[in-house]
């Protein structure tokens, strides 16, 4: 799933037009417009995949419709080609022109979690002899803060032996970053989540005119935005590691920039090591509501080709 390979490479968030460097009021660069679905007398020629997927509980026709919707709606603005959902017996079934990957379909039913917290303190994973911390941990969650593994592939913010649960988001919790050239990896005791999935307006997945790679364009609500002004300018005045702002997707750290002043506009920017698959995808995920349900999707076939794969 791609949520894990987002967490691959050095993410960096430029905050509301990277902290001031440009008007941060002025409208975001274009977004590459996404593959559109061709009309149904000029559908792409070929292979087309499909997938079935099952929802964990009955929905009610409009709860079906409406998630047929969304699917649809998600594989457009990821660039798949002529996205079309039929539904039968509680069940959707997409049907994308040409070949593609069973993981990039199986994502469009992830509704990621994304979170913004301040950090509280941070550490060194992996650093010698000892884990380096820096900021201050709290008696109560000094032995999780140092039971958190971050060397593995895929950490997890749940140490050994603890649930893997996701964490409330007004409540403290600890996570992992991603790798560091160095190959080491920080881990954080974060504070609640300021701001949520919920805060978002609207995403768009566009390429940096300035030569940054793809970035996903965040752009918050009304009540976002203040929120947003108001945890920058309190953590823009506190010290090193607390003047940072932690960016989760799922659980994980994308990133955890320095914050130097309060930022207003309503927008932040997420850029670094995507590339434009990735970009797509999260920007598609964030941009659409949730899914009325936890879909499952079975195995992608390719009719017209020989490819066969489970998620």
């Amino acid at each position: 799933m791609k949520p894990s390979r987002r967490t691959a490479g050095s993410t960096v968030l430029l905050l509301a037009c990277a902290l001031g460097t440009a008007a941060c009021d002025s409208d975001p660069a274009p977004a590459a417009p996404p593959a559109s679905p061709s009309a149904p007398s000029s559908a792409p020629a070929g292979p087309r995949t499909t997938t079935t997927f099952t929802s964990d509980r009955p929905l009610s026709a409009d709860a079906l419709d409406r998630a047929a919707e969304q699917l649809r709606h998600r594989a457009e603005l990821i660039g798949l080609a002529d996205p079309k959902v039929t539904t039968a017996d509680g069940t959707l079934t997409l049907s994308v022109a040409g070949p593609v990957d069973g993981d990039r379909i199986a994502a469009l039913a992830h509704r990621p979690v994304l979170e913004l917290r301040p950090v509280l303190a941070a550490g060194t994973f992996g650093a010698a002899p000892a884990d380096r911390t820096s900021g201050d941990v709290p008696a109560q969650w000094q032995d999780r803060f140092t039971a958190l593994d971050c060397g593995t592939d895929h950490p997890t913010a749940a140490p050994p032996g603890a649930a893997a649960a996701p964490t409330a988001p007004g409540t403290e919790t600890v996570a992992c970053s991603s790798t560091d050239p160095a190959g080491l990896r920080q881990k954080f005791l974060l504070g609640p989540a300021a701001l949520q999935g919920s805060d978002i307006a609207g995403s768009t997945a566009e390429l940096d005119p300035n030569g940054a790679g793809w970035q996903v364009h965040l752009r918050f609500t009304p009540a976002g935005g203040t929120a947003f002004a108001d945890l920058t300018g309190r953590i823009s005045v506190l010290q090193e590691p607390a003047n940072q702002l932690a960016v989760l997707v799922d659980g994980a750290v994308l990133s955890h920039p320095y914050v130097s002043q309060a930022i207003t506009g309503g927008q932040a920017v997420v850029s670094g090591s995507f590339d434009e698959e990735e970009a797509r995808e999260l920007a598609a995920q964030l941009a659409t509501p949730a899914l009325p349900a936890d879909l499952r999707p079975g195995s992608t076939t390719t009719i017209g080709s020989t490819t066969t794969a489970a998620p």
